[in-house]
């Protein structure tokens, strides 16, 4: 079995993709209905004149469809029509190149935090996404979100320039009216990705995340978001119905697409999620269409495979029907067979550097990974450097050697590294609670958390979960992965020193050891060289964190952090004593993961140890989402790489690195 990413951790939460499932409409003009079932998530704007934006509806046009908003993807599903429910009605104008959208959402119980308070899942909210490029290729979605009264844009727009919102809010819910100003112009027969969220928090601690079209984590997949398409009165709706075979992929559903796409008019298209079953069903204008699954990554089991393209096929949609649909099946792409048998930096020469190139640029072509920053080790030197790639799959600007990505967990080890210096003076006991130097207040209701110490977060014994303010476990009681650990002794070294984190990194691990290329929050100069995170081959513009946090937040390259590496193996900074703790196996992780399962691996303090044929390693790996890396150090050899990338599947490369560079292909049992 290949690795996981090995001890890392994840900054956003990523949930499962949830299935379509699909009822059947008749061929209907949508002006005629009062209220469709909708879990075909396509709807249809039809023109009308400006309205005035004030949340009040009674100038809306009386015969238009409503959309049910009614998908509970996350928490709880609601008890009644009356304790959370929605609906949406969409129009258009196509002079003012402005979409309008209704929402009337029922809510019993109206939860609005605090102006300083803006997390999703704690009070009421709503969110408005939309594709406005629409690209088959792929396109950047803008999320427009109001939690309690706190309004955010991410994705392809940062700021609400081209939104507005206006709601009013009685005791039984509310009524919520936007206007989006389309940038391009809005065309008959066109379509567009659009998805409407209600967020409901009640008071007895409830919640529930509903929309429209299917599935969570829409803003880095469009194929979740619904379909809207812009018709003229009276356009017949037919329905079309087919099949997808999946069943030589594996014997688990896995989610699949198909895109169909209209003929005469090339900006009609819509991609949705087939059923479980691998039925689909969903209704179109009348005309000439074809369907296809189209390419795709998808994650089975750790890891990413890419799903072949599957054939054209085209028919005709009419009042009696549409013609007969073969059965679409869909095979998986065979994967870069190009592990060496032996590791690369053994014989390192001019020839391994081309074959070093050929392989990252086999992966990024398989996977869609935009770009990588690479560095080698041997003998203790960084013998190789280079960059490969774009920083942004729509801009297409290069990775260059100044290129900083996210570092993702790998900010710990240099956390660690840190509070292990402090140690050796004297500054903090590694055994000493950290309740004595600062109270977690919000954990207060567990009184078993005064028992934490430093050496607890590092080796992660803490008992807190990765992220989470609870306790899941007795102190020291078991492994546990935590990033909300290193948070708090974060808050706990600031209390002591007296100092902000980033001056204290500076002056106990940069400075002395000549390091570069290190940051750790958002400025003005970090803008200019971060790269962005894709999800999906989807930029994803998540925003640099404005706070260092040392669980996630470090922003390198490969040859800087090369530098950190080395100082580790050159054993600088630190007392002999403290490095044999800090590079020993203290508690081991989870053997599903181990690369040998007759071989330990586990936490050092703050770093991990991996016990191989070549000697021992130290390491972490990185995953927040939308950036993967991992760095590796063979301890006797004096070899090891670092790899950063800016993608989710770019750990099909950070997975295969121990046995690209050192150990060679892994022969399967």
């Amino acid at each position: 079995m290949k690795n996981f990413l090995r001890h890392s951790q994840t900054r956003l939460i990523f949930h499962p993709f949830p299935l379509f499932v699909f009822l059947i409409l008749s061929c209907q003009n949508p002006k005629e209905n009062s209220m469709v079932t909708t879990d075909d998530a396509i709807a249809y704007a039809i023109p009308i004149d400006a309205i005035n934006l004030d949340g009040d509806l009674s100038d809306w046009p009386k015969d238009m469809t409503l959309y049910k908003i009614q998908n509970a993807e996350l928490g709880e599903i609601p008890k009644s029509n009356e304790d959370f429910q929605g609906n949406f009605r969409i129009g258009y104008n196509v002079g003012q190149s402005e979409i309008y959208i209704a929402m009337e959402i029922s809510d019993e119980s109206l939860v609005i935090e605090s102006p300083d308070v803006s997390f999703w899942d704690n009070q009421d909210g709503l969110e408005l996404y939309i594709n406005e490029k629409s690209l088959k290729s792929g396109s950047p979605i803008t999320q427009y979100s109001e939690y309690g009264n706190d309004r955010n844009a991410y994705g392809a727009r940062t700021a609400w320039d081209k939104v507005e919102m206006a709601k009013n809010v009685t005791e039984n819910g509310k009524t919520v009216e936007w206007k989006v100003k389309l940038d391009k112009p809005i065309e008959e027969g066109m379509s567009l990705g659009v998805d409407l969220v209600a967020i409901d928090k009640d008071d007895d601690d409830t919640f529930t995340w509903l929309s429209w079209g299917k599935g969570t984590q829409k803003l880095t997949n469009p194929d979740r978001l619904g379909n809207v398409i812009f018709i003229a009165d009276n356009t017949e709706i037919g329905r079309v119905k087919g099949k997808v075979n999946t069943s030589n992929l594996q014997a688990k559903p896995i989610p699949i697409s198909v895109r169909v796409s209209n003929t005469e008019n090339e900006k009609m298209w819509v991609q949705t999620i087939v059923d479980s079953t691998g039925n689909f069903s969903l209704p179109l204008p009348l005309g000439n269409y074809q369907i296809e699954v189209p390419t795709k990554i998808v994650e089975l089991d750790y890891r990413f495979h890419k799903l072949a393209p599957t054939e054209l096929i085209t028919f005709a949609l009419g009042k009696d029907g549409h013609d007969p649909i073969p059965t679409l099946e869909v095979k998986m792409l065979p994967e870069p067979e190009i592990i060496p048998a032996k590791g690369l930096l053994h014989d390192f020469n001019n020839e391994s550097k081309e074959h070093v190139d050929e392989i990252i640029m086999a992966y990024q072509a398989h996977y869609n990974i935009p770009g990588v920053s690479l560095a080698l080790i041997k003998e203790g030197k960084v013998v190789y450097h280079k960059t490969y790639g774009v920083k942004n799959s729509v801009t297409k600007e290069p990775v260059d050697e100044k290129t900083l990505f996210e570092a993702a967990s790998i900010t710990k080890p240099v956390f660690a590294f840190v509070v292990l210096r402090l140690a050796d003076r004297n500054i903090i006991d590694l055994d000493k609670p950290l309740y004595e130097y600062l109270p977690f207040e919000q954990l207060a209701k567990y009184p078993e958390y005064k028992k934490i110490t430093a050496r607890h977060v590092l080796i992660h014994r803490t008992g807190l979960p990765n992220w989470g303010i609870e306790m899941i476990n007795e102190p020291g009681e078991k492994y546990g992965y935590s990033g909300e650990g290193f948070e708090y002794l974060k808050r706990v070294v600031v209390e002591i020193t007296g100092k902000p984190i980033e001056q204290i990194l500076n002056e106990e691990l940069i400075a002395p050891n000549g390091l570069y290329h290190m940051e750790f929050s958002d400025s003005e100069a970090l803008r200019e060289v971060v790269s962005d995170g894709h999800v999906g081959n989807h930029p994803t513009n998540w925003g640099i964190p404005q706070e260092a946090g040392m669980a996630f937040s470090m922003h390198t390259e490969a040859k800087a952090f090369a530098q950190y590496a080395l100082t580790i193996l050159e054993r600088k900074g630190l007392k002999p004593q403290t490095y044999s703790e800090f590079l020993k196996i203290h508690t081991e992780s989870n053997p599903e993961f181990w690369n040998y399962p007759d071989k330990a691996e586990g936490a050092g303090l703050g770093i991990f140890i991996r016990k191989t044929d070549f000697g021992d390693t130290f390491y972490h790996g990185g995953n927040n989402g939308d950036f993967k890396c991992q760095f590796e150090v063979y301890d006797k050899l004096k070899m090891g790489y670092i790899i950063y990338t800016n993608s989710d599947t770019g750990s099909e490369l950070t997975m295969d690195a121990w046995q690209i560079f050192v150990e060679g292909k892994k022969e399967e049992n």
